[in-house]
């Protein structure tokens, strides 16, 4: 379940979040194996009264089920464990009106110990408790109807939960890891640029402070050094935007050479197995400069937005591919990307595919470099089953 869903929201707003989600499809498959609980108790021989009392309680615990993880989500530890006893404690009435039988019901109860993102010592406590009250109870009516086999169901799938709770919690981390991994890389770059703006212009801007307030002073008393200073100035101020010029201009006109070696650090600093080339063909300097940027533009979204785990950058003499494996667009994207001035591509209908809408300064800039060089840029899903950018200059 994602963490988007903080203790501050209201629990309607909860329930319809994003992350909610996640625990309906995961809870509902859960619900599934209940089928067998439910019949049992349709087969069993006992007063109709107690059929019926008993299927209403176990509807309105499965509804609890459903709904509680993402309620107590993001809850102080004790809160989602005193949620998740006193929803223990409640199935004991069920003993009344169906019998032993109910302790199948506990497998409930180790998923809400593994799935609501509880310290692992205590959703693995909870279970063992579950497992050892079940043992106890089956052994009270010599494990008759079948229940010997609880237990083993609830230790296997008590350790098969809390296992696949722990690899979600790792991955949420790397997640954010990731994230801040780029939002530093932004900082630093950051700091690099006005670093680099520093040393270009705060000297001769300096300079020219000086030079003004004495050029200022001797306006009155020497106007022919007065001219001189200010002709200094003229020139300080022509070398400065020049300096400034160049300043920009490295930072816009990218190397190719510089930015493979750039992402293959990036992606091994988040984690992701970089699949760069080690050369490539001779290009037309212009589509270079346009691969460069798309490159980095490519490879700062795979690391800050797919949760891939690997990344394939191919070049051709016309074409610049980066793919990954991670989550993909929503659906598949083909052809150019046809940005209007709101950054938004329009939707396109091809054979079989219809491109859905694309939004983000990222992909609008490189559109615009693509189309001053004569290129097309196209995104959508990679035979990887993640993102797909690709950029295609003419042959």
């Amino acid at each position: 379940m994602d963490t988007e869903i903080d203790r501050r929201m209201p629990v309607r707003d909860r329930l319809r979040a994003h992350g909610a989600r996640t625990w309906y499809i995961g809870a509902a498959s859960g619900l599934l194996w209940q089928a067998i609980l439910v019949a049992s108790v349709l087969f069993l021989d006992l007063p109709v009264v107690s059929k019926v009392l008993g299927l209403v309680l176990l509807a309105v615990l499965y509804a609890l089920f459903m709904v509680l993880g993402p309620v107590i989500w993001n809850e102080s530890i004790r809160t989602r464990l005193v949620a998740i006893l006193v929803y223990w404690a409640v199935s004991f009435l069920l003993f009344p009106l169906i019998g032993p039988i109910a302790i199948w019901m506990w497998l409930l109860v180790v998923s809400l110990a593994a799935f609501t993102n509880l310290p692992p010592r205590l959703a693995v406590g909870i279970s063992v408790l579950v497992v050892l009250t079940q043992l106890g109870i089956g052994a009270s009516v010599a494990f008759t109807i079948g229940l010997l086999f609880a237990p083993i169901v609830t230790t296997v799938s008590a350790a098969t939960l809390i296992g696949l709770g722990l690899i979600s919690r790792s991955t949420s981390n790397l997640r954010e890891a990731n994230d801040e991994i780029a939002r530093l890389a932004v900082v630093e770059e950051r700091t690099r640029f006005g670093r680099d703006l520093h040393d270009v212009l705060g000297h001769t801007l300096t300079v020219v402070t000086v030079k003004s307030e004495l050029a200022r002073r001797l306006v009155t008393i020497d106007p022919a050094k007065a001219e001189a200073e200010i002709a200094d100035i003229e020139r300080l101020t022509r070398s400065a935007l020049a300096d400034l010029r160049l300043a920009v201009s490295n930072y816009r006109e990218t190397s190719l050479d510089a930015e493979l070696a750039a992402a293959r650090t990036a992606l091994e600093a988040a984690g992701i197995d970089p699949h760069l080339p080690d050369s490539f063909p001779k290009l037309d300097s212009r589509l270079e400069g346009v691969f460069a940027w798309v490159l980095r533009e490519g490879v700062t979204n795979v690391i800050r937005h797919s949760g891939a785990a690997a990344c394939w950058v191919t070049i051709e003499t016309h074409s610049l591919r980066v793919a990954d494996d991670g989550r993909g667009p929503e659906t598949t994207v083909q052809g150019p990307t046809g940005l209007g001035a709101t950054g938004t591509v329009p939707t396109v209908t091809v054979p079989t595919v219809t491109v859905p809408t694309v939004t983000g300064n990222g992909l609008r800039g490189l559109r615009e470099r693509s189309a001053e060089a004569s290129a097309e840029l196209l995104v959508g899903r990679s035979p990887q089953g993640g993102f797909e950018l690709v950029v295609r200059g003419a042959p």
